[in-house]
Formats: C-alpha cells, sequence, structure tokens
C-alpha cells in the first residue's frame, strides 16, 4: 500500500484489524503507527518493545477474552522481525476474530527479509521512505511543528532538517526541544538554538566537495557519531548533487530556473545564489560520471564486506573531487 492511500484508509472508517508499518523512516513509522492506535479503544492494550516481545505473552493477550473491555489491542514495535510463524499465528488470531487487533510498528526497511512476514498481513502494510523532496519534508515537519503549536517558516524547518543530516527523527526532537522555549521563532533565532549533529553538519562538508578543498577533519568529525551511516551520507549527496543538475538542466534549457518550480521551495537569496554558482560549475559530462561514480561506491558498500568502509569512503569522496575538477583525467 502507498502511503497516499494508507493516510486514505486512515482517515476513512474501514481501517483494517491488523496492519503492518514498516521501513527505515523511523519517524514516519513510529508517527503514523501511534495514529493508527488512536483509531481502536485502548483499554485492554499490550504493548511489546523491542527485546520485551514474547510469544507467549502477544498470543495469550488475544486469545483469552478481556475482563474489561471489548477488543484486545497488541502493538509490538520492533527493529528486526519476529519469527514468521510467530505473525501467522497472531494475524490468525485477529482473522478469526474481529475484536482482536494486532498494529506490528517495524523499523526495518530490508525489502527481501520481510517478504515472508508481508504476506501474512495480505494488502494490510504499509512502507515508508525518506522524504523525496523539499516540499515532502516541509509537509512532514510542517504537521509535527503544528502539532507541537509552533509557528516555524519552510526555509527554517529545513534549515533544521539539514543541520540534521536529513533525519525527520532528529529534526523532529529538536522541534520539540525548541516548544519548551517558545511558540514562534525565525531563522536567525533557530541558528542560535539548533546546532549541528555532529558538530559539522552536511551543507558544510558538501560545499567543501564541490569547491575541492580538504574535506579530512571535516569528514572524521561528521562520521565521528553513533547514529553515522554510510549509505545515508550516500543519498544525502546523490541528493544534493541531482538537485544541482534539476537547476544546470534548467538554466541551460530558459537561461533561469524558478526554484519553486525546480526545488519546490524558494531558499534565502545567498542560497540560491550559492546554489546556481555550485550548479554551473559542473559540467553535464560530470554530473553524468558522478551519478555513476555514487553508483559504483554504493555497490562496492553493500556487497564487499573486507573494506574498511569509512577510509574507503573518504577515498572515494575524495576521487569525486578529481570528478569535479574540470581538467581532471579521472
Amino acid at each position: 500500500m502507498y502511503k497516499k492511500d494508507f493516510i486514505a484508509l486512515l482517515n476513512s472508517a474501514n481501517i483494517p484489524n491488523f496492519f503492518l508499518l514498516y521501513g527505515a523512516e523511523s519517524y514516519q513509522v513510529e508517527f503514523y503507527a501511534k495514529e493508527i492506535l488512536k483509531k481502536f479503544n485502548n483499554d485492554n492494550l499490550l504493548s511489546l518493545y523491542y527485546d520485551d516481545y514474547d510469544f507467549s505473552l502477544a498470543i495469550s493477550h488475544l486469545s483469552e477474552p478481556s475482563l474489561f473491555a471489548n477488543s484486545n489491542l497488541l502493538h509490538i514495535k520492533s527493529d528486526k522481525k519476529i519469527p514468521s510463524k510467530d505473525t501467522k499465528e497472531l494475524v490468525s488470531q485477529c482473522q478469526n476474530n474481529p475484536n482482536n487487533i494486532f498494529i506490528f510498528e517495524l523499523h526495518e526497511g530490508d525489502e527481501k527479509s520481510l517478504s515472508d512476514i508481508k504476506k501474512h498481513f495480505g494488502l494490510n502494510f504499509v512502507r515508508f521512505f525518506p522524504p523525496s523532496s523539499a516540499i515532502e519534508v516541509n509537509q512532514i515537519l510542517s504537521n509535527h511543528a503544528k502539532i507541537l503549536g509552533l509557528n516555524i517558516d519552510s526555509q527554517s524547518l529545513l534549515y533544521i532538517y539539514n543541520l540534521q543530516n536529513e533525519n525527520l527523527y532528529l529534526s523532529a526532537s529538536e522541534l520539540n526541544k525548541l516548544a519548551t522555549i517558545a511558540t514562534k521563532f525565525n531563522l536567525e533565532e533557530i541558528k542560535e538554538r539548533v546546532y549541528p549533529l555532529n558538530g559539522i553538519g552536511f551543507d558544510a562538508l558538501f560545499d567543501k566537495i564541490i569547491s575541492k578543498k580538504s574535506i579530512n577533519s571535516d569528514y572524521f568529525e561528521f562520521i565521528n557519531d553513533s547514529s553515522f551511516n554510510e549509505i545515508a551520507l550516500l543519498n544525502m549527496l546523490f541528493k544534493a548533487f541531482h538537485r544541482l543538475y534539476l537547476i544546470h538542466s534548467s538554466i541551460k534549457t530558459s537561461g533561469k530556473f524558478d526554484p519553486k518550480i525546480v526545488l519546490g521551495y524558494t531558499p534565502p537569496p545567498q542560497i540560491l545564489n550559492k546554489l546556481q554558482s555550485q550548479a554551473i560549475s559542473i559540467k553535464i559530462s560530470q554530473y553524468s560520471q558522478i551519478f555513476k561514480f555514487l553508483n559504483e561506491i554504493e555497490f562496492d558498500l553493500k556487497c564487499k564486506s573486507n573494506i574498511d568502509k569509512e577510509c574507503y569512503l573518504l577515498s572515494s569522496l575524495l576521487n569525486l573531487q578529481d570528478i569535479l575538477n574540470k581538467n581532471s583525467k579521472f
């Protein structure tokens, strides 16, 4: 089920009594799990989180009638799949008794490893992906800010998102902190209160990559965080270069570009000028090389187990700077 179909279902009166929400995008998985749980009577709710999962407790909760409620609600939250036979039995309890409800919140995005579990849920599942555009980021974070009663403009929300290495969960956490201080913030006030996750934000690292400056110290500062993930950094690079490619293409075909159309939002003038300058500094042939090279890096990181990933990635970023050098024969 696509996200838009799930949201439509969530707003209807026909929510199934067993459902799987999964994906590597933790914020949305958690947020919508809470939303779907609100749709049911939680007088007899059993929540099993992570290592607390116990099949005997779960199946007992669904198979025994409640003395105090009309329904039995089971919520399992985990970052790894539970045995397929467990899922099959728990879903079966709900299929045989409409008063049983099972919501499985799974913070895991490996599609192949989850195929056996998904089949037990039939069509009752939704997968969440990281936002694909600035518009989607704004929609998600604006909604979170609205729930908190915060008045923050889209530029400030994107600033927080970029500063937190394009992580929605961490961005939402920053909004939670801001909500304890005041209800309205402008960009300058946010810059005084929100700091990069690991001392240096992705934008600062990317600017140095683009300008072909030394990145060694910045790179090691950037990865010096327990939540650092090589593939996540690659995804950010893909997005950043793709954004520049769209700007370059728009300028080349029409002589200018409308940020609202190309980016989905209008950045502050200084950022807009920087993006245009970066975009046109790269040739179309270089963009092609860059995207091909990033794909090769991703393949190596995912398929080669005998490499030092952090050092390999640094070496790859230095080679990426060689590609950006117009006189390079890389």
